[in-house]
């Protein structure tokens, strides 16, 4: 016979970048699990090269490759899983990614100017998280209504904050895409927001996302699709009326009822 364990919690993610109507993907992303004695982390992550920019494509990959290696070497040292801790971790993923798009032109003069959006979090299985923010890359929480965790640094994010355009004008405004901090220029430096995820789905995305859907479709679409098809599904949505690259990671907490056998079963 069997006996039925206890129940644990595991994270399922999924992710999925597409070119849209652009001839290049200047977008990068990654899901990377970091198994350790206090459990294991995630760590999700999305970056938009900048266009008009040199590289972007480069850019972007380049801070998704060095926050994953800088998260990963931090791990062992790691005190504790709590937001402090991840938050700590976090920030200096965001400054090894800075200085290596700062520092790359000197081995390749061409992509001198390159930067890149980033949104990254740090997920443990506990549902305590942190997120992080340079540009207009964005993260959300969406259930029963989606909410905003980061905010962007950009004009039109600037014009809201000081009241002169109304934040339903935000998405059409002629200056949306004009960031005011990136992956690639000295002395900016991301905000922190911590987090935890219940029953809600953690989404990560670039704005060419939001340039093909609103965020009453995103909330529409989750509410409607099996999990491992969120992102593909977003993504095909927006395709159509997006001008930009999209890229969308997505992360939620899934029960896992673990089963063993007793002594008598059977093989």
């Amino acid at each position: 016979m069997e006996r039925a364990g206890a129940a644990k919690v595991t994270i399922q993610t999924c992710f999925q970048t597409d070119t849209g109507v652009r001839e290049h993907n200047e977008d990068a992303c990654g899901v990377f699990p970091f198994p350790s004695p206090r459990g294991t982390l995630f760590l999700l992550v999305v970056a938009d090269g900048l266009g008009g920019h040199p590289a972007g494509e480069v850019a972007s990959s380049l801070a998704v490759r060095e926050l994953h290696l800088s998260v990963l070497h931090g791990i062992p040292a790691l005190p504790s899983i709590d937001q402090a801790s991840l938050r700590a971790l976090l920030a200096r993923g965001f400054e090894r990614a800075n200085r290596a798009v700062l520092d790359y032109p000197e081995r390749d003069p061409a992509c001198l100017g390159m930067g890149t959006t980033m949104v990254a979090a740090l997920l443990a299985e506990t549902g305590e998280g942190v997120c992080g923010n340079v540009g207009d890359s964005r993260a959300y929480l969406v259930g029963d209504k989606i909410a905003q965790i980061t905010r962007d640094h950009s004009r039109v994010q600037e014009l809201v904050d000081r009241g002169l355009i109304d934040v339903s004008l935000a998405p059409v405004h002629p200056l949306r895409h004009i960031v005011t901090r990136i992956i690639g220029r000295a002395g900016d430096s991301p905000d922190f927001y911590p987090f935890t995820l219940g029953r809600d789905c953690l989404l990560l995305c670039s704005d060419g996302l939001l340039d093909g859907i609103s965020e009453s479709d995103v909330a529409r679409i989750v509410s409607m699709t099996e999990f491992p098809h969120i992102c593909r599904v977003l993504v095909e949505e927006a395709r159509s009326r997006s001008r930009d690259n999209i890229t969308v990671v997505a992360a939620r907490r899934v029960p896992v009822v673990q089963t063993r056998r007793g002594p008598d079963s059977s093989p």
